[in-house]
């Protein structure tokens, strides 16, 4: 970890609340999916369903990438972000916009959809400004700053989109001529969540992992072959019914099939192999990605796939990056408070391996319980149920974690 600027890491409190925030939002999703059953997971059409999407889309995963840039910009990109003290002020609008909309999607409430929209819009738009302004004016690597820019970019557009999209269903303008959801989502997974986990995972993975440094022409590539799969998927919106109904699936699906072969081959041929919990939940969320074109091939199972992206695969990715980021702030919380020449414990002992280990069989159990309730819905309260367990413990254990930084005394001093 020598190349971490350490010097420029913001308050640990301002990532963590995002962080926490993206686990209680796990949390809820077991509670909604564990009360409604076998509803919700009858069609990716339905409003509920949709609504559950955005809690995983924007609660879990929003939270986690946004409380992950703020600590990863200025610490490992060279890239601070502006207006660092407006973090807590962000994250309460954009929550409560969160919360506003899953009523205004599932049951057509206006009243909270005129709420919903200017924060979530206003908030993340100016989130997205903010990482544009820090990757340009920042000193690490290009390609790493190109990727997070990328995100940033598509995430810009899903806000776009998705203000259209709710505008149109709660009847403030005509509807589309042509749906945007497949649009909407396609910036929104692959631009901003599938870009931004790549950008950040090309620092992160070595480092953490053990695994060897993807080249830098290997990070164009990916670079120009995601923006080239965005811009194919825009077009086909225009060409329309002229194209084959199962070419959005194969494009959407290519990047999270590359994505995820290169993650197991990389953690596979690793020449130094560490972080063993973090690299089985890159593993599971892999696994889980990879699966999405022979779901989607086989017989269009368009809801199944959506699990295993939005509610396994993306999860499992950022539960193991959350898990690590937490043990570093609650290192860094602790050299602050520690008085100077203090020998205070090393970064990976502060969360313990066997928490880690316990959330990723929790994680691990509820994945499967949710792909087994898209095939038999019988199984949903169940899933719920485990998955609202799975969420729990982690944030338990982050709880833990962080309880144990802030009462750690000097072996001297606890004499």
């Amino acid at each position: 970890m020598s190349g971490l600027a350490f010097a420029q890491a913001p308050p640990p409190w301002h990532p963590l609340r995002l962080l926490v925030s993206a686990l209680v939002w796990g949390a809820l999703a077991g509670v909604w999916l564990l009360l409604e059953g076998a509803p919700l997971l009858h069609s990716v059409h339905a409003p509920a369903t949709i609504a559950l999407a955005h809690v995983f889309a924007l609660g879990v995963l929003g939270n986690a990438m946004l409380g992950s840039l703020v600590q990863f910009l200025p610490v490992a990109a060279g890239s601070p972000l502006p207006l660092a003290t407006a973090v807590p002020l962000l994250h309460v609008t954009f929550n409560l916009g969160v919360a506003l909309l899953l009523p205004a999607i599932a049951w057509g409430a206006a009243v909270c959809g005129l709420f919903a929209a200017p924060l979530l819009l206003l908030t993340l738009a100016l989130f997205a400004a903010l990482v544009l302004v820090a990757v340009v004016r920042g000193a690490g690597s290009r390609s790493v700053r190109a990727g997070i820019g990328l995100a940033a970019t598509a995430l810009l557009i899903t806000i776009g989109l998705g203000t259209a999209l709710l505008a149109a269903r709660l009847g403030w303008i005509a509807p589309f001529a042509r749906p945007l959801t497949g649009l909407h989502a396609s910036f929104g997974l692959l631009g901003w969540v599938l870009g931004l986990l790549a950008a950040v995972g090309t620092v992160v993975v070595p480092m953490l992992q053990g695994t060897r440094t993807l080249s830098s022409r290997g990070q164009w590539t990916w670079l120009g072959l995601l923006t080239g799969i965005l811009l194919a998927m825009a077009l086909l919106e225009i060409v329309g019914p002229a194209s084959p109904a199962w070419l959005p699936w194969v494009l959407a699906a290519l990047p999270l099939l590359l994505f995820a072969t290169t993650m197991i081959i990389l953690q596979r041929h690793a020449p130094h192999r560490r972080g063993p919990v973090l690299r089985r939940f890159w593993a599971l969320g892999a696994l889980a990605l990879g699966s999405t074109l022979p779901v989607l091939l086989w017989h269009g199972q368009a809801l199944l796939a959506g699990v295993l992206v939005l509610a396994v695969g993306f999860p499992a990715l950022v539960l193991g990056m959350l898990m690590e980021i937490t043990g570093f702030l609650a290192w860094i919380e602790l050299r602050r408070r520690a008085p100077r020449g203090t020998r205070v414990p090393g970064v990976g002992s502060l969360f313990e391996e066997q928490s880690k280990r316990r959330a990723w069989w929790l994680h691990t159990i509820a994945a499967l319980a949710l792909a087994g309730a898209c095939v038999l819905p019988v199984l949903a309260r169940p899933a719920g149920l485990l998955v609202l367990l799975a969420w729990l413990y982690t944030l338990f254990a982050l709880g833990r974690c962080w309880h144990s930084a802030m009462h750690w005394l000097p072996a001297a001093a606890s004499r």
